[in-house]
């Protein structure tokens, strides 16, 4: 869902050009933010779930450190593909074009973590003592 949301408002950006309207730019993003939501909570949940209860601390924090970790990695690298496509500049086009750059290849990420997902084993063997 969030995959296919950012890379209709790619679309939708990259097709409307100038006529874009800021109703129209800030339509998908509730549908994102909802997304996102949906995923947090059973995120942490399904993580968490087979820590032993002793180490339930140690474990919260190694899941918040890694999800603030990759907020911050995810927002240098769009930053980077962003500014590394404007050089800076306040041309409109250029920073239209890079706005949809920054949406495809968040898009890319998603997918591939999406791919990757579907390698991780769905149970866990029973153990032999």
């Amino acid at each position: 869902m969030i995959t296919l949301t950012a890379m209709v408002y790619a679309l939708q950006v990259n097709s409307s050009q100038a006529d874009l309207a800021l109703l129209a730019m800030t339509a998908p993003l509730p549908l994102l933010s909802l997304a996102f939501g949906i995923i947090g909570g059973p995120l942490a949940d399904l993580s968490l779930s087979k820590v032993p209860h002793k180490n339930a601390g140690s474990a919260s924090g190694l899941f918040n450190t890694s999800i603030h970790l990759g907020m911050a990695l995810g927002a240098a690298l769009t930053a980077l593909v962003f500014f590394s496509t404007t050089g800076g500049t306040s041309n409109a086009a250029l920073n239209r074009d890079a706005f949809t750059s920054v949406i495809w290849w968040v898009s890319g990420a998603f997918v591939l973590m999406w791919a990757l997902m579907l390698l991780l084993p769905t149970r866990t063997p029973p153990r032999t003592d």
